[in-house]
């Protein structure tokens, strides 16, 4: 049997794109897969959208970043806040990251770990 790999999908306001995140996901063809999808407090609907997915853990950042921003307005967190609540709720031997804009071919579980079990490594 494989190992659990746990799928980190930092978002904030991803309404308009989690869902093609999270499908592609759920249509892996490596099991088993646990998907978190870690809030990073979203102003839209991206929790009614994670919402539709059973399988799909939600989890919410507590507070929001006051440093998020730089002095020119620029994001400089890009979801580490997101990614290290994810690890520390991840339940999974193996842990990777889907960004909430992004899309995976169906097989891409599969392949980083099959490579990762070629060669030996601890990260792909």
């Amino acid at each position: 049997m494989n190992p659990l790999v746990s799928v980190i999908i930092p978002a904030r306001n991803s309404a308009a794109t989690i869902s093609t995140a999270i499908e592609s996901m759920l249509s892996q063809t490596y099991e088993p897969l646990e998907i978190l999808v870690v809030d990073d407090n979203s102003t839209d609907g991206t929790r009614e959208v994670v919402a539709r997915f059973p399988n799909v853990r939600y989890l919410a950042l507590p507070f929001d970043d006051p440093h998020r921003l730089n002095h020119r307005g620029v994001n400089i967190n890009a979801g580490w806040m997101a990614r290290n609540l994810g690890i520390d709720h991840a339940r999974g031997a193996w842990i990777t990251f889907q960004d909430a804009d992004d899309a995976s071919l169906l097989n891409r579980i599969e392949v980083q770990y099959q490579l990762a079990q070629r060669f030996h490594s601890s990260h792909v």
